[in-house]
């Protein structure tokens, strides 16, 4: 039977919501009803005000796949955040385990997901070729014509996609506008081949107890504070202000604080989370790969709230 226009209208009503700036959490007027879609590279969770779908563009002859999660209230002139995601993570584990679909919903952007080859992203320039970085520009290029914003395209990456994002600021960085980096520093392949990139704002978020990439560098990963020196050496960034954030979790043995490197070129900045007692993890995530994951902040929400004033 079909359903009647108040029903429907009720169903699709309009659920706004309000990002904490400070710990990234989301507050929204309304109700999100959740729920499950199967798609090629399995389920993923969604909510009932966003499509989800499994696409594909072809670059140089190969087939690459990427998921494309939009709010049905907005189909033009859409920013874009685009999740990079880690080792042998599917697109679809990504979207759920950062939620970002109800970040979608309420904050009116697209969430673009794409696969990396195998599962793993090329991020080391000097023992990989550009297939990666080839695919994500021609993939900016294809959101455009679909509608997407081309001045509001902002990288996100988690582990593995982290480090590819670091590659895309300095290989792809005229066409993103900001960037947020959790659980990964830089490779030295991307810090000694870099040049001079279009200085573009950038968050970090590292885990104290990360065993995977240690805080302090390990073999060709340079350290927390090394990459932040590397990076805001290269935007000439200036100020430095420190502060710790509430520990919105009294249980899960981790706190946060947060360093902004003021003044770059631009008039951006860059920002490091610290999330001390943390693991491997993407901060307010459904799991980690190993350790914990902090629930005083929510990076999703951060991420949004940084990147989202930024254009090219």
């Amino acid at each position: 039977m079909p359903k009647s226009p108040a029903r429907t209208a009720a169903a699709t009503a309009a659920v706004s919501g309000v990002v904490d700036p400070v710990s990234g959490y989301l507050s929204v007027s309304g109700s999100l009803r959740r729920s499950w879609v199967m798609l090629s590279g399995g389920y993923v969770q969604t909510n009932h005000l966003t499509t989800v779908s499994s696409a594909t563009l072809t670059v140089n002859g190969v087939s690459r796949r990427y998921l494309l999660m939009r709010p049905t209230a907005l189909t033009s002139n859409a920013p874009v955040l685009m999740m990079l995601h880690a080792n042998s993570v599917t697109p679809e584990v990504m979207a759920t385990l950062t939620e970002v679909a109800d970040f979608a919903a309420t904050q009116g952007f697209w969430a673009v997901l794409p696969a990396a080859v195998g599962g793993v992203w090329k991020d080391d320039p000097r023992t990989s070729g550009s297939d990666d970085v080839n695919f994500i520009t021609a993939l900016i290029a294809k959101l455009g014509t679909q509608g997407a914003n081309l001045s509001r395209i902002y990288v996100s990456g988690y582990s593995n996609g982290g480090f590819m994002a670091t590659r895309l600021a300095c290989a792809a960085a005229d066409k993103i506008a900001a960037f947020g980096i959790v659980a990964a520093t830089t490779r030295l392949g991307v810090s000694s081949t870099c040049g001079t990139p279009t200085s573009r704002p950038k968050a970090w978020f590292l885990g104290s107890a990360d065993t995977i990439v240690p805080i302090d560098g390990a073999l060709d990963l340079r350290s927390a504070d090394s990459t932040l020196s590397f990076w805001n050496s290269k935007q000439a960034c200036g100020g430095v202000i420190g502060s710790s954030l509430p520990n919105r979790s009294l249980t899960d043995g981790t706190t946060v604080q947060l360093v902004r490197y003021t003044g770059c070129i631009g008039g951006g900045e860059n920002r490091a989370y610290t999330v001390f007692g943390g693991g491997h993890a993407w901060p307010g995530g459904l799991t980690s790969t190993a350790g914990i994951t902090s629930q005083d902040i929510k990076a999703t929400g951060l991420i949004w709230n940084f990147v989202s004033p930024y254009r090219r």
